[in-house]
């Protein structure tokens, strides 16, 4: 078996259908806050709206012109411009592939080592523990609990509000990542307080 080539590419105008079926996934509908009535027109000016934003850095991961994953690093405004805020999704056919790895990974670098970011953070439902692991891996943190947060298949659902704080006196993620592989949890886990 072949394996696949994954580049991971700015974001396109070109790509709105593909980022339309991503959001669209039983996985990825049932992990976001996102509604599944969203037309294909408004994804297609949602995606053009962040591409005019200059605070939004978009990702994503494209496997023989098919895009499959999708990250966003939306930067802060005045005194919250060391702040990145992240939104990811892989494909439901994609998912435990490494995409979402290799998202995180292109954003850090970023943040890291071009954006001079000190503070990444994010939203996370509490029982999506596939997400939950991948973050952990990248040391975000629980910062805390949104209670009731969403509504989500007929009940509310609670978020972690999880946060990365960039490690003092390092090249940067990537780079420590590389040096550190072998030591890392590859499964990993979040504590979380009750």
């Amino acid at each position: 078996m072949s394996q696949l080539r994954i580049t991971i590419r700015p974001l396109r105008l070109s790509d709105a259908d593909d980022i339309h079926e991503i959001m669209h996934m039983p996985n990825v509908l049932w992990s976001t806050s996102l509604l599944p009535s969203t037309s294909v027109d408004a994804w297609r000016q949602t995606v053009e709206s962040w591409l005019s934003n200059k605070l939004m850095h978009l990702f994503v991961a494209d496997i023989q012109g098919k895009v499959v994953g999708s990250i966003n690093l939306t930067v802060g405004e005045g005194r919250e411009k060391h702040v990145g805020d992240i939104a990811m999704a892989v494909h439901d056919k994609y998912q435990g592939q490494g995409i979402g790895k290799m998202l995180m990974l292109t954003v850090i670098d970023l943040a890291d080592n071009w954006l001079n970011l000190l503070r990444l953070e994010m939203d996370v439902y509490t029982d999506n523990e596939r997400a939950l692991r991948l973050y952990r891996n990248f040391d975000f943190e629980i910062e805390g609990r949104k209670r009731r947060a969403s509504f989500r298949n007929g009940s509310y659902i609670d978020n972690y509000v999880l946060a990365r704080l960039r490690p003092a006196l390092s090249n940067g993620y990537a780079d420590r990542s590389v040096q550190a592989s072998s030591s890392l949890d590859p499964v990993g886990s979040l504590e979380s307080e009750q």
